[in-house]
């Protein structure tokens, strides 16, 4: 009897540790020993095939660590516990790679993502790309721009726990809800928070050193919902919340049709501001800005076509469709594009500049439609910088200095945003 009471509290205890297997949720073997089956790829060198760099063989799966780029999941995952095995071939200098968890938008040769890092000696960082939202330990974490990686964010590990080069490593990587846990070799090294929850693929990395993987296992987990609350306000003293989350305070509107109530488009619910898209106009500050960074969250609703909207800054003159401004675009797969509206005074690269069109600088990043995606907009002086999800997009110059209203677009299809700041420039 003490025996089965013991057996009873034993499976408590798991069920309040891992919920996934108290209900007996079956492990996927991501890696069958056997085949790539389940895995897609992205290589910077688009003519190299996936299997001249990664290959199976007697139950490993070997990257040869060139080109740069990665093995994909075809299937996202939000919520899991995955174990990794892994090694640094014996007799070869070890070198870099990573398991990149909840990864989505565009392949790049550092896609946005949050990386369980693997470079030698390194087992234990995180690494979170093109502005990936992520915390840690104040003391441990560190920010800064990367030329492939934009908007970097870093957890340095707690210490080193890996085993001598060509001997098998273990990582168990918990990602549940808004935090994630490394475990290398049986160790707790590193814990983030804050963490951005939604779903992506897991892949690992060819990053310029020969790597041995032989398992790939993960756990699902029952975890919150893919998308995260609205982030918690910045504590930045002279910052300005533009949206408060709950009214239209702070703003008015100009719409085609006179007729029509602001509220008619504009609507605010759960610290979401929604618009229709008909008719076309604006909802606009009733307070002018010049210099000033300034940070929003979009998205198109799961439940209706993408189609068009943007970002108006230093809107000057008479309230019309479209008003004197500088427009940062949110078409649809168009996000960074700038449009020059009534001949607003700037100087834009030429070779990717069509009449009042400037397109961005790379493929388009957004996050598939229903999540949220991050705009940074930089108007600081007479330079101005757009970033997409954590990647700089496009630039102007000489743009002409004069305080102007900022506005958010009515253009033709429903489209929501939340989370609206700006901090003022000198």
């Amino acid at each position: 009897m003490c025996r089965f009471r013991r057996s009873l509290a034993f499976w408590a205890t798991v069920a309040l540790l891992c919920p996934a297997a108290a209900r007996g949720a079956e492990p996927i073997q991501l890696f069958d020993g056997k085949s790539l089956a389940g895995w897609t790829h992205f290589l910077v060198d688009p003519n190299v095939k996936m299997e001249d760099v990664w290959s199976v063989k007697d139950g490993l799966l070997i990257c040869k660590g060139e080109p740069m780029g990665y093995l994909a999941t075809e299937k996202e995952y939000t919520n899991f516990k995955l174990v990794v095995e892994w090694r640094w071939p014996p007799e070869k200098t070890p070198g870099n790679s990573g398991v990149l968890l909840r990864l989505t938008g565009p392949g790049m040769a550092l896609p946005r993502c949050v990386e369980a890092q693997l470079q030698h000696e390194n087992a234990g960082d995180f690494w979170a790309f093109h502005g990936f939202k992520i915390d840690g330990e104040p003391g441990r974490t560190v920010r800064k721009t990367h030329e492939q990686g934009g908007d970097v964010t870093g957890i340095r590990k707690l210490k080193g726990n890996e085993n001598k080069p060509g001997e098998w490593n273990r990582y168990e990587i918990t990602a549940n809800g808004d935090a994630i846990t490394l475990v290398v070799n049986g160790q707790e090294l590193n814990k983030a928070h804050a963490c951005e929850v939604t779903p992506g693929k897991i892949a690992l990395q060819s990053e310029g050193g020969e790597i041995h993987f032989r398992r790939v296992e993960l756990v699902p987990l029952d975890g919150p919902p893919a998308e995260a609350a609205p982030p918690a306000p910045a504590s930045t003293p002279n910052e300005i919340v533009l949206f408060n989350g709950k009214d239209f305070e702070g703003w008015t509107a100009f719409l085609m049709d006179p007729a029509v109530k602001m509220e008619d488009v504009w609507s605010v619910k759960d610290g979401v501001l929604a618009c229709k898209g008909q008719p076309m106009g604006y909802l606009r500050t009733t307070k002018q800005y010049t210099s000033f960074v300034m940070k929003l969250q979009w998205r198109w609703p799961k439940d209706s076509a993408p189609g068009n909207s943007g970002v108006l800054l230093r809107v000057v003159g008479q309230d019309k469709v479209w008003p004197k401004s500088v427009e940062a675009q949110l078409a649809d797969q168009w996000a960074g594009d700038i449009w020059n509206i009534d001949a607003f005074g700037m100087k834009v690269d030429p070779a990717r500049t069509n009449g009042r069109n400037t397109q961005r600088m790379h493929p388009s990043n957004e996050r598939p439609h229903g999540e949220w995606n991050d705009y940074e907009i930089t108007l600081s002086g007479g330079a101005l910088s757009l970033k997409v999800n954590g990647l700089e997009q496009n630039t102007a110059t000489d743009v002409e200095q004069v305080p102007g209203y900022i506005a958010l677009q009515s253009e033709g299809a429903p489209i929501e945003f939340r989370d609206i700041r700006l901090v003022p420039l000198e």
